[in-house]
């Protein structure tokens, strides 16, 4: 008599229903009509921490930047409502720090359809944050950015933990230069 495992006959069934859901969303998730390059429904949008001025199309994120650097949007839909919404939180080993600055807090970036992932620049901003308190004495302040754009389908908000490196005018501990003849 030949007998058969159970399990075997529980696992073979597990990967045909496996299978068939895979094929199932498949099937709903690319529509028949869409064309190659189409924008795709769902969620779309990157952000990237460049060095200011860096406008040479490529989508780099650098984890390390200068006083002043750059937020760019790529891939976002398009719409007179995809406006991204931006802040900034300090981040450990420099949590205690204060900041200030931010500046522009909403940045439109739905000028046009979403696609080309990376090479799809849809907006840019600078930023100049301020810092009162010690930064890490290798690194800079640890900081993290958020942004929440609407039009996603599940994730509206995209973050970034980066470091900063202080300011030339700003002294050791972040306080208010009295400048000269103070």
């Amino acid at each position: 008599m030949r007998t058969r495992s159970r399990s075997l006959d529980l696992s073979c069934g597990l990967a045909a229903a496996a299978a068939l859901t895979l094929v199932g969303w498949g099937a709903t998730a690319t529509p028949a009509t869409a064309e190659p390059g189409a924008d795709p429904a769902g969620n779309n949008g990157t952000v990237k921490i460049t060095p200011r001025a860096e406008d040479d199309g490529i989508a780099p994120n650098t984890p390390h930047v200068a006083c002043e650097f750059d937020i760019e949007w790529y891939g976002y839909d398009e719409g007179a409502d995809i406006v991204s919404t931006v802040s900034f939180a300090m981040q450990a080993p420099t949590s205690a720090v204060v900041l200030s600055g931010g500046e522009p807090v909403q940045v439109f970036v739905g000028g046009d359809p979403a696609g080309g992932a990376g090479t799809d620049l849809d907006g840019e901003a600078t930023y100049r944050l301020g810092f009162a308190g010690d930064p890490d004495p290798v690194q800079g302040y640890h900081v993290k950015v958020t942004v929440h754009t609407p039009g996603s389908q599940g994730a509206d908000s995209k973050s970034k933990v980066f470091w900063v490196s202080p300011c030339d005018d700003t002294p050791p501990g972040g306080g208010d230069d009295p400048g000269p003849g103070a």
